[in-house]
């Protein structure tokens, strides 16, 4: 009884660390496939559409009212989605109307900063679980010149937290496609923009994954 005991109690101390160990695993390796996945995408779509500097993104008109809708569903529909196995397309909803009624969460437990429940996106899910959330944006001109791709690695389920199952990419004209906040380093992410003090940095912790040869380690702030 004592050894089962003894058992027992080393087992709850190490099922949690592993339980953890386990999903950090699966979320960066699902990370890794899907930037891969995109990665083909963009060079099939250049063979079709020119090198992506020529791509439209929508420059040139404000990013106001409709034209959020009809820049996202013109660039999705020539540039992304030809090139991935979709599963289904749901079109520019919202977060709300995808099925996240309270939104997305950030690793503090907060409102994770524009992923708002009335926040429309396209919205596609792959063959494989993984969702993608796409919406071309701007830098502070009202002007498009990105395209903002939030992923949900394992669809719409839970813990629906950013910096764990959901992150964010980018493709622009210059740099193609990136991690949000790749440019940044590893210390500059880890002190300031993939922290817990912060609901809108969450989003840069795929640079972090990336720049970690896509593993989690252990000063990831999971």
């Amino acid at each position: 009884l004592i050894t089962l005991g003894i058992i027992g109690i080393v087992a709850a101390m190490t099922m949690p660390m592993l339980i953890a160990k386990h999903q950090k695993k699966v979320s960066a390796t699902r990370l890794a496939q899907t930037y891969s996945q995109l990665s083909q995408a963009v060079l099939l779509a250049q063979k079709d559409h020119e090198d992506i500097k020529y791509w439209d993104f929508g420059g040139g008109g404000s990013m106001a009212g409709d034209n959020y809708k009809n820049v996202a569903t013109k660039f999705v529909n020539t540039y992304i989605k030809p090139y991935l196995k979709i599963n289904q397309d749901l079109g520019y909803i919202t977060l709300d109307e995808f099925g996240y009624k309270d939104g997305i969460k950030a690793m503090n437990g907060k409102q994770a900063g524009a992923l708002v429940p009335n926040n429309p996106r396209y919205i596609l899910r792959l063959v494989n679980g993984v969702t993608l959330f796409m919406r071309n944006d701007n830098d502070g001109t009202n002007i498009s010149n990105n395209l903002l791709i939030y992923v949900d690695i394992n669809g719409d389920t839970k813990p629906n937290v950013t910096g764990r199952d959901i992150f964010l990419m980018k493709i622009t004209p210059s740099q193609g496609l990136q991690m949000f906040g790749s440019e940044k380093t590893r210390e500059d992410l880890l002190q300031n923009q993939c922290t817990t003090n912060t609901e809108w940095g969450n989003i840069m912790c795929g640079a972090v994954i990336q720049k970690d040869g896509w593993e989690i380690k252990d000063d990831y702030p999971w």
